[in-house]
């Protein structure tokens, strides 16, 4: 009993002097230059190839021959491991650029410059906890990611949210499995269990785990909520988050399955019934909640009406198309509804002959028809500013009936996309960026 006990809080690293479990010290283990059961090793050469989780007694095929997965556990990264009936290797820890290739996919990840970038426009900022600082003080930065797909931008999110959190306490299921190793043989010889000593149940075991890590991210200062509506896909892209360097981003994210609309309205439920002040009982509206929200989804514009409530004032929301006409729905819906957004910037994320621009998309009209007092300024830029002062001037050519202006908020709108001169930028596909304002555009004085 004593024993089992001991293994247990060596397992979720507590000592005599151990903290509360909301202040836990490191428990995952982070040294990433030695090997341990549990890992992924990236074998380096000319087609690099990423092994299977390591297990005693398990084995990786390469050329010419197999490498022993107990030849590799406790040896340092790079390090020379001779292969049975084959020459000599060398392996590493995968960096997340190359896990996210290398991994199994059941769809297109979102690549890891792309990722990157996507999350550099984001511009997020996070501080790491004080000490002593009470779970009241300040509200938790909340990022909602709907279309979880292969959990790639969902690690890169998760790796930029880390500095808010202090350091996780081991998952429940990873724990389960390590403390069921290592349990010892309670059964007697007749297949009875001995009536000396009552051990630990698994059931028990498992709540002490559930309620350690429960405890752990009731405290988060920053979340990733990301949803996807197939099961099988957000599954599997919890098995990638947690398969990456053994889980240390894994505590950052809550995955969800279902439509994002659907997800919206339940939080929205479960948030009126706390006395957190996020509910408005007096005027009956939704305080919002999130601070960034990132749709990859197809049909993704007609989520942005359901979004807009539930993300703060000066919040971002990203939308991730492969088209730049789907951008264009985008603005097109933005303008009907006289939603509360300004547009920051189009990016294409282009390879090759795209070469990486920044697009200028936005409603017009010809100038033939268009009265400049019914001119609005939502997402004009310094260059349409320009524009107009120039024509206004006399300094541009009048003659021009394709000629495009700022758009009216009447009618006869143009959808205008056209890419403009800008920093390379390389990826696949076209992000979106607006910005959430107080009111709607025509609200507004």
């Amino acid at each position: 009993m004593a024993r089992l006990l001991q293994s247990f809080r060596r397992i979720l690293g507590i000592t005599a002097n151990s903290p509360a479990p909301s202040s836990f010290s490191r428990s995952i283990d982070t040294d990433f230059t030695i090997f341990r059961e549990g890992d992924r090793a990236i074998i380096q050469g000319r087609v690099p190839y990423l092994t299977k989780p390591l297990q005693h007694g398990k084995r990786t095929d390469v050329a010419r021959g197999y490498l022993n997965h107990s030849d590799i556990i406790g040896k340092r990264a790079r390090d020379p491991i001779q292969a049975e009936k084959g020459k000599e290797h060398r392996l590493s820890f995968p960096t997340l650029d190359e896990y996210v290739v290398f991994t199994p996919r059941l769809v297109t990840p979102i690549y890891g410059a792309d990722a990157s970038l996507i999350v550099s426009l984001l511009d997020i900022h996070v501080v790491p906890p004080t000490e002593g600082q009470g779970d009241t003080e300040t509200e938790p930065l909340e990022i909602l990611e709907a279309g979880t797909g292969h959990g790639s931008l969902t690690l890169h999110l998760a790796r930029a949210i880390q500095a808010a959190n202090t350091n996780p306490p081991p998952i429940p299921q990873a724990s389960q499995v390590r403390i069921l190793e290592e349990r010892p043989s309670y059964k007697a010889e007749d297949g009875k269990q001995q009536q000396e000593e009552k051990p630990i149940s698994e059931k028990d075991d498992v709540f002490v785990a559930q309620k350690t890590w429960d405890e752990w991210r009731a405290q988060r200062r920053a979340v990733i909520h990301t949803v996807d509506v197939s099961a099988k896909f957000s599954a599997h892209a919890e098995q990638t988050v947690r398969g990456f360097r053994r889980g240390i981003y894994a505590g950052n994210i809550d995955f969800h399955v279902g439509a994002v609309e659907n997800w919206i309205k339940d939080q929205v439920q479960r948030r009126s019934a706390t006395a957190s002040g996020i509910f408005s009982r007096r005027q009956n509206t939704v305080q919002p909640f999130l601070s960034y929200a990132i749709l990859d989804m197809p049909s993704a514009h007609l989520r942005i009406p359901h979004v807009a409530p539930v993300l703060r004032r000066d919040g971002l929301l990203a939308v991730f198309m492969p088209s730049i006409t789907q951008i264009g729905d985008c603005v097109q819906l933005i303008q009907k509804e006289q939603l509360p957004f300004v547009m920051e910037r189009v990016v294409e994320l282009g390879m090759g002959l795209s070469s990486g621009r920044l697009w200028d998309v936005r409603l017009a009209v010809k100038k033939s028809r268009a009265d400049p007092n019914t001119w609005t300024t939502e997402g004009r830029s310094s260059e349409d500013d320009t524009e107009a002062q120039q024509t206004q001037t006399g300094k541009e050519e009048t003659d021009s009936e394709s000629a495009i202006t700022p758009t009216p908020v009447e009618e006869d709108n143009v959808l205008v996309c056209r890419p403009k001169v800008g920093s390379r930028i390389v990826g696949g596909g076209f992000v979106g960026i607006w910005r959430r304002i107080e009111d709607s555009p025509k609200k507004r004085n």
